[in-house]
């Protein structure tokens, strides 16, 4: 009898190891012949699916035990480890429905024992909630939260080390939910775990969540810290997992910050960590998001190169779903060309590989990705001028998108909006321009409860900090001085550190004010589309022009710019804007000083000196666009008003600069008048008779002005001599 108890007490040992698992299957029981596949999950996972479908379908070879009952529960314990090993294998391949059918039975009858606990952690941890519908992260963490009171009430002495793993599965579940308090309390509970526990591991997942948990809550600095101690120690202990995360997260938080060199650079490394495994679906994921880097740094040849690299890895191991992924991303950069560098043959492979990856996703059933598809190639057939087959997708993504992806649902109004406006029907583009500014501020509102959760989490982390810095201080007075002493050195402290906060607050505010002061200078200094200094920019430039040379001041109304939306739609009035402003600039280079004065009014201001009469400068301006309008296929009429600078031969600085605009704008009103009439371009000049006095003109311009003409003493030349004007004072 002790000889058959030693036989089976040695078969046991040999095919079982109480092997320390991490993670996901955190304290399970390892069979030996499983165990170098367990080692090589994340980096062989094809080879972890075959060897332990060989081990589930092999007959009971252990000895028999001395009970029954004991024999069924041992049995059981493996079989559910090989079960929940090959799961997770099915992951690392993206296998998700494999996994899914693998772990459900498992869960038919919760029970909360170390198993149930294992296989609702591998569900939450290693299958994306879109994967799993039936089982949502608030479900699967109201299960596991029950869990954790279980064990807390009872410690499981088998697996010490489960009771880690569940709450860093609480913690990624509460961030995925924007539980923060839930998080930071269940990453405190795990800091305090590992007090005196000597395991790098669990160590490196710790900084690695709280890396997360500090970047949702847009402490970017924290984060990076954290991030970067995990990602040294996930390198040191050869943690493939982990290290590919954290180098994914390390990348992210650089690329929102718009450094993509730094981003390239971990993303590069996930890249090399991958290629050193057999596991090609990773390999094939991280070259997708490496290629995505590259585009986004417009390194669009290089981005591709690594995109077909991917496209060739997906192809032999036939995952449709990355497959669809890689279909649309190279959609996706064939677009994002430069438009001097794009030709037809980049739109047609952008469309190619857009339908594709449409295809894929329909197949597949995965709506999100399917709209995002649709979404691409409605862009690419406005660009093609096909806003006809653009209407039909978007409206196709507003079924496919209804009450769910409120942030697509707002990319496909505001491009209905554009297509109906580009067909001209004005009355459907209102209607989705209002839909997408409704659907706008929605979103803006859940941002805004989102954002004021966050700001209300770094509140609390901030009290804590000062809490834990006001017991640290207390309790170092209490061993030194009385109790009244201790209290007033405390209060001191803490008003010098609120002191100090409101002074750094103060100067970080009033730097982002002059910051915002001085860009809101600079684009009053020129107008926004034209590029033309601007009449209204501070320093008024237009005032110190004058250096003793009589000038001639033209102020000229052109009604296509205030027409050119409707004529041309929105982008390509700012572009024929754009070439206006280049054009001016070039035609009059140093001979003339432009402005512009309002959207549809540009002053101009030359020497007298380089014109005969103020008709051959009016002339010159004319010329200029009726050129311009004949090139562009717009109406080319305009009126100019203009006056010579200074106004008063006997008193040069009588009448300012600025208040040559009055005299200027009251030309302008009879010149407009002419053209109106005539349907011709027309000129209107003031100038007054010699020697009249400064006195009379003692006052706002625009009145005194008129008097003046009234009274003969400024004199009328025009384009259409003879034309019978009615001034402003006249109709009042």
């Amino acid at each position: 009898m002790s000889k058959q108890i030693r036989l089976y007490c040695t078969l046991a040992l040999l095919q079982m190891s109480q092997f320390v698992c991490a993670f996901e299957l955190s304290g399970a029981i390892v069979p030996v012949s499983l165990r170098d596949t367990y080692i090589q999950r994340y980096s062989d996972p094809v080879n972890c699916i075959k060897v332990t479908k060989q081990y589930l379908k092999q007959p009971e070879t252990f000895a028999q035990p001395l009970t029954v009952p004991n024999k069924q529960a041992n049995n059981s314990s493996l079989n559910t480890f090989a079960t929940q090993l090959l799961a997770l294998c099915y992951t690392q391949t993206e296998d998700y429905s494999q996994a899914l059918e693998l772990l459900l039975p498992r869960l038919k009858h919760p029970s909360l024992s170390a198993n149930e606990i294992r296989t609702l952690i591998v569900l939450a941890s290693e299958i994306p909630e879109q994967e799993r519908l039936q089982l949502s992260n608030l479900f699967l963490l109201k299960n596991l939260t029950g869990a954790l009171q279980s064990i807390e009430a009872k410690p499981l002495t088998t697996s010490p080390d489960l009771t880690i793993s569940l709450l860093f599965t609480i913690s990624k579940l509460s961030l995925q939910t924007d539980r923060y308090q839930e998080t930071n309390i269940a990453l405190e509970k795990i800091k305090k775990l590992l007090k005196g526990k000597q395991s790098k591991e669990f160590d490196a997942w710790l900084n690695y969540y709280y890396g997360l948990y500090y970047d949702q809550i847009n402490q970017q600095q924290l984060a990076s810290s954290y991030f970067l101690s995990a990602n040294k120690l996930a390198d040191q202990q050869n943690l493939i997992k982990l290290s590919g995360q954290v180098k994914d997260s390390i990348a992210k938080i650089y690329q929102q910050k718009h450094r993509f060199a730094i981003a390239l650079d971990f993303s590069s490394q996930r890249v090399e960590l991958y290629l050193s495994t057999k596991n090609n679906i990773k390999q094939a994921d991280s070259l997708i998001q490496f290629a995505i880097l590259k585009r986004q740094n417009n390194e669009i040849n290089h981005s591709l190169i690594y995109l077909f690299n991917a496209l060739e890895l997906i192809q032999t191991n036939k995952n449709s779903t990355l497959l669809a992924h890689v279909y649309m991303q190279i959609g996706r950069t064939y677009m994002a060309v430069p438009d001097k560098e794009k030709n037809k043959k980049e739109l047609e492979l952008a469309q190619k590989y857009l339908q594709n990856a449409r295809f894929h996703f329909t197949r597949l059933n995965k709506p999100r990705f399917q709209i995002e598809s649709l979404l691409l190639l409605a862009q690419l057939n406005i660009i093609n001028q096909d806003p006809a087959l653009a209407i039909l997708q978007l409206e196709k993504v507003l079924q496919l998108s209804a009450k769910k992806y409120l942030s697509l649902r707002v990319q496909a109004f505001e491009m209905l909006a554009l297509s109906y406006e580009i067909t001209e029907n004005h009355q459907q583009a209102i209607v989705h321009f209002k839909n997408f500014h409704a659907l706008q501020n929605r979103i803006k509102e859940r941002l805004f409860k989102l954002q004021q959760l966050k700001i209300s989490e770094q509140l609390q982390l901030f009290k804590k900090t000062q809490q834990q810095k006001q017991l640290e201080t207390e309790n170092s007075n209490l061993l030194k001085e009385k109790d009244k002493f201790k209290t007033m050195s405390y209060s001191a402290i803490s008003l010098l550190i609120l002191l100090t906060i409101l002074y750094f607050y103060t100067l970080i505010r009033n730097e982002k004010l002059y910051s915002s002061e001085l860009q809101a200078r600079q684009q009053l200094a020129r107008h926004q589309r034209t590029e033309l200094p601007s009449q209204q920019a501070d320093n008024n430039q237009f005032n110190y022009i004058y250096h003793g040379e009589p000038l001639y001041y033209a102020l000229v109304n052109v009604p296509f710019l205030a027409e050119l939306n409707e004529l041309a739609g929105i982008f390509e009035a700012e572009k024929l804007e754009e070439k206006l402003g280049e054009a001016l600039k070039i035609e009059f280079s140093d001979r003339v000083d432009i402005f512009q004065v309002r959207d549809n009014q540009i002053l101009f201001i030359c020497k007298q000196k380089d014109y005969k009469e103020a008709s051959s400068f009016t002339c010159e301006i004319e010329q200029f666009f009726n050129s311009f309008t004949a090139k562009h296929q717009l109406p080319k009429h305009i009126s100019c008003g203009i006056a010579a600078f200074p106004f008063l031969n006997n008193s040069n600085r009588a009448i300012a600069p600025t208040r040559m605009l009055n005299l200027t704008s009251l030309a302008l009103f009879a010149a407009s008048q002419i053209r109106e009439a005539k349907q011709q371009s027309s000129w209107v000049e003031l100038y007054a008779i010699d020697n009249l006095q400064p006195a009379f003109f003692d006052g706002d311009l625009w009145e005194l002005g008129q008097i003046a003409i009234d009274k003969g003493i400024v004199k009328i030349n025009s384009s259409h001599t003879g034309y019978p004007f009615a001034w402003p004072k006249n109709k009042k």
